[in-house]
């Protein structure tokens, strides 16, 4: 019944849509900020200074110098624009958290050396037991020198120790770990041909059948000249094109075939078309692969750059179908297509069905979609206080995450423009299409053009979220062009801290000194022998009759992959009665298990197996 209402109001949001399209850019114009660079407005608005509780930037005391290289800049190469992601991941099983940071080098076709000799690769930094990182690069193998994107970390040979995936400009990587601390790169060896502009990508097992999936986000296949073009915008600022430059190309899903019998490698098969998805074509972004209709089987959701978000529902037959507009995330709720970038995916809530929310460019806003029983969607963002707080800026990385342990999710916001000092579209769009060569040998002052500061958004008790720079600390007060955010217990005391990477800029690590108002649990979830991580594992923590659901998919935000371990924040709660655990293969009515009887403030781990098989049929 819900889909039937819900498929009567798809012309009224289409006819909306079209209504809107026409004045899409005049809405921009005059919903925008007045032009103002943020340097400018840190001199006449003053940033607060961080006090004790809040997050503080650790990145030099933790031995991080990680800068991201682009360039050389003045050409406008549009993949310069959007920057590149982070892992926070184990790679050594010494339960201390690593950082793999991505890095863009030298723009394709552009014959110019890059003004300041950085280092162009990807770079790994393992922690060491005194809580500083140390770089690892040579040795792990990992200093690819593509230019670099998005990354996604799983098992996908199921050995038990994480791989990880990258997305170039340009053919991808994927590179498996050996277990002795060096990895190799098998990305065409195991069938992956995945040579166009690739931004986000995520692992996930969308047949349930054991062996992880991989789905990678394209933004488009044009040759790498048609990048190379400026645009002209408000007060004669010539910057990067936006997506109507270019032209939209298929999302690629990838198929984990299991090990060769004769090798025993994995493999994988391009399955784009057998799966439905090939027909359709995007600007796409961020990307979470989940059960987002209720089902118990993975679906995939795109936010794309100016175009209708997807929705892929997954048939459990290995086919899906394009549900965004009929379950309601395709458009705002004004019936507007918006320049979707990061994603994120929690109970807003608290009713135990997944929600969304989605960031987007200034003058727009980020977006909150709440889910219900039935997987339909409602935008929610008027009167949640995220509307105006959000506006002025352009949003790339985000979180839903209960920052403060008050069992409230939270939501971090990293921000970072794309025309300089929100300059705005001419009242007729861009316009002004030009072949540029500039030279421009100061990055750092190029970049301050495209500065901006991050957001603390604390989650209140009706529903509602505030803006917190106070508690945001460093976090809101470092001004730089942001783009990816990852979360993760680097330091192991409970709570989650934030990786920042910024666009041509220094990463930075935010430690978490919030105070706590509240107990906390983590949970790593192992499937199969000798055990991976369970991604896409729903997990439901009931405690005296409350309950707090999330999922194990570390890859949302944007081009960024999380802590792999499952993250609550309870409150006033003490103790656990039961974990519940839905686990991601096999079939979804078998899947259901309950694990009984845990403290708080604690790590534990759950095994498929161990627990006691839930009584009542999966609904």
């Amino acid at each position: 019944m819900g889909l039937v209402v819900a498929s009567l109001v798809v012309g009224e949001i289409r006819r909306l849509r079209h209504q809107h399209d026409a004045s899409r850019n005049e809405r921009i114009v005059s919903d925008a900020p007045d032009y103002e660079c943020a340097k400018d407005r840190a001199v006449r608005e003053p940033l607060l200074t961080s006090s004790g509780d809040c997050f503080r930037d650790i990145t030099a005391e933790a031995g991080l110098d990680f800068q991201h290289c682009v360039g050389p800049l003045g050409t406008y190469f549009m993949p310069e624009s959007t920057g590149a992601g982070v892992a926070l991941l184990d790679i050594d099983n010494d339960s201390l958290l690593d950082l793999y940071f991505i890095n863009s080098g030298p723009s394709p076709g552009v014959h110019r050396s890059l003004p300041v000799s950085l280092p162009t690769c990807n770079r790994m930094f393992r922690q060491t037991a005194t809580a500083t990182f140390e770089d690892v690069t040579a040795k792990s193998g990992l200093g690819d020198t593509g230019y670099g994107g998005g990354v996604a970390v799983g098992d996908v040979d199921n050995d038990g120790r994480p791989d990880i995936y990258v997305t170039n400009y340009g053919q991808d990587c994927l590179f498996k770990n050996n277990g002795d601390g060096t990895f190799v790169d098998i990305a065409t060896m195991s069938g992956i041909i995945e040579q166009e502009w690739g931004t986000c990508a995520a692992m996930f097992d969308y047949d349930r059948d054991g062996w992880l999936d991989i789905f990678v986000v394209n933004y488009t296949a044009d040759p790498e000249h048609h990048h190379s073009v400026s645009c002209g915008f408000q007060h004669g600022m010539v910057s990067y094109c936006g997506p109507h430059k270019f032209t939209p190309t298929v999302d690629r899903i990838y198929h984990n075939e299991g090990l060769s019998s004769n090798t025993q490698s994995v493999n994988f098969r391009d399955v784009t078309d057998d799966a439905g998805l090939g027909a359709v074509t995007t600007f796409g972004f961020g990307v979470i692969c989940a059960d987002l209709t209720g089902d118990h089987w993975p679906d995939i959701f795109v936010a794309n750059d100016g175009d209708a978000n997807r929705l892929w529902v997954n048939g459990g037959d290995g086919k899906f179908t394009e549900e965004a507009t009929l379950r309601g995330v395709a458009y705002n709720k004004h019936g507007m297509p918006e320049g979707g970038m990061g994603v994120a995916l929690g109970d807003v809530n608290g009713d135990l069905h997944p929600d969304l929310a989605v960031s987007h460019l200034s003058g727009e806003t980020t977006t909150i979609y709440e889910g219900n029983q039935s997987g339909l969607y409602m935008d929610a963002t008027e009167n949640s206080g995220v509307d105006t707080a959000s506006r002025r800026h352009t949003g790339w990385g985000m979180a839903l995450a209960d920052l403060n342990l008050n069992g409230r999710l939270d939501m971090p916001l990293v921000h970072g423009l794309v025309i300089p000092c929100h300059s705005g579209f001419p009242f007729h769009g861009e316009d002004h299409f030009q072949v540029r060569d500039d030279v421009i040998t100061d990055a750092e002052g190029y970049w301050s053009w495209y500065a901006d500061d991050n957001m603390l958004l604390m989650g209140q008790a009706d529903g509602s979220y505030v803006n917190s720079p106070r508690q945001g600390g460093d976090f809101c007060s470092v001004l730089a062009s942001g783009r990816g955010l990852g979360l993760g217990d680097i330091d192991e005391d409970g709570d989650l801290d934030m990786v920042v990477t910024n666009c041509g800029g220094q990463s930075r690590l935010y430690r978490n000194d919030l105070k706590r108002v509240g107990n906390w649990l983590i949970i790593r979830v192992l499937t199969g022998n000798p055990g991976r991580n369970a991604i896409g594992a729903e997990v439901v923590v009931n405690s005296a009759g409350r309950s707090w659901s999330s999922a194990l998919v570390p890859q949302t935000s944007y081009l960024c992959s999380h802590d792999q371990r499952v993250h609550f924040g309870l409150g006033d709660v003490d103790s656990v009665d039961s974990v519940t655990v839905v686990w991601p293969d096999g079939p979804p009515e078998s899947s259901r298990e309950v694990f009984h009887g845990f403290s708080t403030n604690r790590v534990i781990t759950l095994r498929r197996g161990e627990g006691s098989p839930y009584q009542k049929d999966i609904p």
